[in-house]
């Protein structure tokens, strides 16, 4: 899959420049995946510790989703990747909530008081 330069860039940044250091051989072995643009094979390395409750693993794999990468985007799919990281505790994850809910984006309704939920995880 092709990407535009803008984009693809947007990826990388996404992906890379705000996930945690995570020296687990399997969130390696997915970051370099996904280095050399083998995006499917990142999504499942991530799929895998993203069930067993890892949060950067799940914020990435909601990163997959949402620009489509590795298939159609998938918004409900990042959402409900994005929630789990966010209620695990990923900073990133929580602002994309408060974001999604406050400006109605990723396919949310506009709803004030779960933005106002997430951004106060943001103080604590």
């Amino acid at each position: 899959m092709k990407l535009n330069a803008a984009r693809k860039a947007l990826v990388a940044v996404c992906l890379f420049g705000m996930t945690s250091l995570v020296v687990a051989a399997d969130f390696v072995d997915a970051y370099e995946a996904a280095s050399a643009e083998e995006y499917n094979k990142a999504a499942r390395i991530w799929h895998e510790l993203a069930l067993k409750g890892n949060r950067d693993a799940q914020f990435n794999l909601a990163l997959i989703y949402h620009s489509g990468v590795a298939g159609p985007q998938d918004e409900k799919e990042a959402v409900k990747w994005y929630q789990q990281a966010a209620s695990n505790g990923h900073v990133q994850a929580q602002e994309y909530m408060a974001v999604g809910y406050r400006e109605g984006w990723f396919g949310l309704d506009r709803d004030v008081s779960k933005a106002e939920f997430w951004e106060a995880k943001l103080d604590q």
